[in-house]
């Protein structure tokens, strides 16, 4: 059995030979590869059988399925539920983003040093041909703080990233979890409300309840900025979501005492405004703008009717309705 293993949702083929070459060029080398086509057509199954990569994927433990292609997040949990993941770490690696050569040896030494729900790496914000532009900004609580290795509990990642509606932390890419995170992304709520739509900061807060996450200040992978990118397609269902489950995510922690009252009502009116400003016209928003206007003085009221109309949204589309999904079928690399 592998110390690690590396799940890729693959959709878009024009990056996959850089995500292939930063696994080849890994300094750790005890992991395995399971990449689910979720392409159009099968067009990456087709690449890979043809040749166009086999001195990339000449060294690495590779296997090949085909994916359900229901969308990003389904993607993500038919690969957590389909494949052995036996393995004490799990890497998610999206198709368009690199990982640099000591990130598993990094990540590895991090989880073998402490009990982690998972460990983060500062990352690259990159352009489309993957030069490194800039980073995110870190709060005070972590850039002040002098260790390259930090275990950041629960109270203070909630502190940092609910309130204000800002994801420090990154993405499933510069994210390594654990067995323990794993089974609660496949899930994917707190306080009875689903975090679609930022499932990757939603499952480190949800994760951080069981052990600290480690925080690693090394820039370790780059996450590219393309056009294609989920982020850069403003009128999707999964945009629209991203913003609301800040919500979800407020009212969840709120729920579970997790924040206080303040806290909520700040993250609700950040949210409310943001909307506003992106999706003002939109007629789907038209009921949570009138439960956010009335409840604006005690946020806390929210809870019922939001969840009522944040299940019946997330119903409203494949990606993010419950629903079961069909069974992974094996192919050969």
């Amino acid at each position: 059995m592998t110390a690690l293993i590396t799940l890729i949702p693959a959709y878009k083929v024009e990056h996959l030979g850089d995500l292939l070459l930063g696994l080849r060029t890994q300094s750790f080398t005890d992991f395995r590869v399971v990449l689910s086509d979720d392409s159009p057509d099968g067009v990456i199954t087709e690449r890979i059988r043809s040749g166009a990569f086999d001195a990339l994927i000449d060294k690495l433990d590779l296997a090949v399925i085909q994916g359900p292609r229901h969308g990003s997040l389904k993607n993500v949990q038919h690969l957590l539920k389909h494949c052995d993941t036996e393995a004490a770490l799990v890497h998610l690696h999206m198709d368009d983003d690199v990982i640099y050569p000591d990130f598993y040896r990094q990540h590895a030494m991090a989880h073998a040093s402490a009990t982690l729900a998972a460990s983060v790496s500062q990352r690259w914000l990159t352009a489309p041909d993957g030069r490194p532009v800039s980073a995110l900004p870190l709060p005070a609580l972590v850039d002040e703080q002098p260790h390259r290795v930090l275990a950041v509990g629960p109270d203070a990642l909630f502190a940092t990233t609910i309130p204000t509606c800002q994801n420090w932390l990154g993405e499933f890419s510069n994210t390594v979890l654990s067995q323990a995170a794993v089974r609660r992304l496949t899930t994917a709520r707190i306080g009875g409300l689903s975090y679609y739509g930022l499932a990757d900061i939603g499952i480190l807060l949800d994760a951080s309840r069981e052990a600290p996450i480690g925080f690693l200040r090394d820039h370790l992978s780059g996450f590219r900025s393309h056009p294609r990118q989920s982020t850069a397609q403003a009128q999707s269902h999964g945009l629209m979501c991203g913003y609301l489950a800040w919500v979800a995510l407020a009212l969840g922690a709120h729920r579970e005492k997790l924040i206080d009252e303040r806290q909520l009502q700040s993250a609700l009116a950040i949210t409310t405004r943001n909307l506003m400003d992106r999706y003002g016209a939109t007629a789907t928003l038209a009921e949570y703008f009138a439960m956010a206007q009335r409840h604006a003085t005690v946020p806390a009221a929210m809870l019922a009717p939001f969840t009522a109309y944040w299940h019946g949204l997330l119903q409203t589309n494949s990606d993010s309705c419950e629903e079961p999904q069909s069974e992974a079928v094996a192919t050969p690399a």
